[in-house]
């Protein structure tokens, strides 16, 4: 994984966090944006409440996902990574 997706995937996360939602929703966002930036259809929701947190995750990952610098494939992969990653860390600390 090249370093500048898995900085976008952070960015990602981070922007997740910041809006108050969960990594689990930022991978499904992404995978949604990613499934509109390549012409496949999605059943996902992107506005979700009141306060539109999933429009504003989409806002970001479209921004990551349609920067020129970067392959929308990568930033896939590296969220998808990133975010298993952080899964698999939380499960050992929990088990020791």
């Amino acid at each position: 994984m090249r370093p500048e997706a898995r900085a976008a995937a952070e960015r990602i996360f981070a922007a997740a966090a910041d809006l108050g939602t969960t990594r689990q929703e930022a991978i499904l966002v992404t995978r949604a944006v990613h499934a509109v930036k390549k012409g496949r259809p999605t059943e996902v929701a992107l506005t979700d409440t009141p306060q539109h947190r999933r429009r504003r995750l989409a806002h970001v990952v479209g921004c990551e996902l349609w920067d020129p610098g970067l392959e929308a494939d990568e930033v896939l992969a590296a969220v998808i990574e990133v975010g298993r990653t952080a899964v698999h860390e939380r499960q050992r600390s929990m088990a020791a």
